[in-house]
């Protein structure tokens, strides 16, 4: 009997995988671009070249060396993605958000992982969210929770002066100082984990789910199941960590959210008593503050779920993309110097461990290198969009066809993933020169022309994106990241404890930090972590 059921329900799972699959290949058979572009092979056609990307973050640019700056390969399932470094190809893209949007696998994942947050928003409900959260993230906003960045910066300063041993493991005390800055300036809760004494349970969750031994198996696993939803019905290694990680993290969030409601309340009643410098300033009560105004429609105001999905979202968005873009700043001071000498000596130059944000944003050579970090290391690597409608994407060179043909644009039908390489960008020759891939902070003092037509809302970098679903949070982002480099090149010189060769960046998700590899191996065989040598200052 018990075979008599099965047999039905594993024939018409072999059947629904293989109509998605024969759907995958005829796709991928009658697309035009198959006719114009290069490809690199296949490892199989399950994994296509998803799992070689894993494994090696700069793939995608050695490839674009072999086969130019457009070309296809093939993600999970062999499912066809674009990849291009042409500017006016990328132009044309993030100034259509409604023909290229995040693909609906994509942020089913999200959804699944964190709630239906500004990074799972689309349309309508992004406009919504982006509405209540813009306010949250303006200069009079960042001016006000500067001073947490800088004393949260000094905390990390001072643990690391009490440090013995002269090599520091810097990753994971830069991760405990961007976890207490996002949890105070974010959404006004100590998480107190530079001094060991706070709960961290949100933290442990992240961890487990992006820093785990079998994390990359376990998100490539996440992936196919929104890539085809019956295999949710069926249990998968890590399911039942992504489920209580998600648990845990939903319910810290409410009573945050708790919290940070009774705390707004009583500031209402108290009103004629408070200065409105006393008020709650962290980015969670501006935006409820905001969600709960009488003069806000109704059909603006987000639900308490989409309230919720905003914690795990500043956690995700503001923490591990801080920490790692600091560790790769640390990491390239360690190997070049000269920078870092210039640099102390124009943060040195202050006559104080408290700067403000004027203070901050006045240092020019401070400016050069948080630019050249976030260019030549962006800590997300790529994101991915998905083609809703056909279009013809434009290009600034032709590309020539292997018959011979030239393309001024490209042919995209409905259902194209096209990636947006963000890296690969930053560290293109075409617009950087041949020393794109070197770290130089000099180079902003001559910025190249080419570098006007890289889409973007800061600095002429892909690093944040641009259009609509750019990061809302990035002054936010650069003013941490510019008291972190203050307050700890004024404190500590810093040199490399392995040989440059031997780091490499290894990827979480879509975010890479700086890792150790060991003697003889790839990607594969890399230690966590980043040691450098630590050496207390004299000032």
């Amino acid at each position: 009997m018990i075979v008599g059921i099965l047999l039905p329900v594993a024939g018409t799972l072999v059947a629904y995988l293989c109509a998605h699959a024969l759907l995958i290949f005829y796709r991928n058979r009658a697309s035009p671009l198959r006719r114009i572009l290069p490809s690199p092979p296949t490892q199989n056609i399950v994994l296509g070249n998803f799992k070689q990307i894993a494994d090696d973050a700069t793939l995608t640019s050695k490839w674009r060396e072999e086969y130019g700056s457009t070309y296809l390969f093939h993600g999970l399932f062999s499912v066809s993605e674009l990849f291009t470094t042409d500017l006016k190809a990328l132009n044309h893209i993030m100034a259509h958000p409604e023909i290229y949007q995040r693909p609906p696998t994509q942020r089913d994942t999200i959804r699944r992982l964190i709630g239906e947050g500004v990074l799972f928003a689309e349309a309508e409900q992004h406009k919504r969210h982006c509405h209540l959260q813009n306010p949250a993230f303006g200069t009079i906003q960042i001016r006000a929770v500067t001073q947490i960045f800088v004393e949260k910066a000094l905390q990390l300063r001072d643990l690391w002066a009490k440090e013995q041993s002269g090599t520091i493991e810097v990753i994971s005390g830069l991760r405990k100082m961007t976890l207490d800055v996002i949890g105070r300036a974010g959404f006004g809760y100590d998480f107190a984990a530079l001094d060991g004494t706070g709960n961290t349970e949100l933290d442990q969750a992240f961890t487990g789910l992006f820093h785990a031994p079998n994390s990359k198996l376990y998100g490539a696993l996440r992936v196919a199941q929104s890539m085809m939803p019956i295999l949710k019905l069926f249990p998968v290694p890590g399911q039942r960590l992504l489920n209580a990680a998600r648990e845990r993290m939903f319910v810290i969030s409410r009573q945050i959210i708790e919290e940070s409601k009774a705390h707004l309340l009583a500031e209402d009643e108290e009103l004629d008593k408070l200065n409105s410098l006393d008020r709650r300033r962290d980015l969670l009560s501006i935006l409820l503050r905001a969600n709960m105004s009488a003069d806000l429609p109704d059909h603006q105001k987000l639900s308490d779920n989409e309230v919720v999905a905003q914690i795990p979202g500043f956690f995700l968005a503001g923490h591990e993309t801080t920490s790692s873009a600091a560790a790769w700043a640390l990491h390239a001071l360690s190997t070049n110097k000269a920078a870092q000498t210039k640099l102390r000596e124009e943060v040195l130059s202050v006559d104080t461990d408290h700067p403000t944000l004027d203070e901050l944003n006045a240092l020019p050579y401070l400016e050069q290198v948080v630019r050249e970090t976030l260019r030549a290391h962006s800590p997300v690597t790529a994101m991915q969009r998905k083609a809703m409608y056909d279009d013809a994407l434009p290009l600034s060179k032709p590309i020539v066809d292997r018959e011979g043909r030239e393309h001024w644009s490209l042919p995209i039908p409905r259902g194209q993933m096209v990636q947006l390489p963000i890296w690969a960008v930053n560290t293109s020759k075409e617009v950087w020169g041949e020393d794109a891939l070197e770290f130089k902070p000099e180079r902003w003092s001559a910025v190249p022309a080419a570098a006007s037509e890289v889409p973007g809302v800061w600095a002429n970098l892909f690093t944040f994106l641009s259009g609509p679903h750019h990061c809302i949070g990035f002054r936010f982002a650069l003013v941490e990241f510019k008291a972190l480099l203050f307050t700890l090149v004024r404190a500590f010189e810093f040199d490399a404890s392995v040989p440059k060769s031997g780091i490499a960046p290894f990827t979480a998700g879509a975010i890479q930090r700086p890792s150790v590899l060991l003697p003889g191996q790839s990607q594969r065989g890399q230690k966590s972590g980043l040691p450098l040598v630590v050496t207390p200052l004299n000032t």
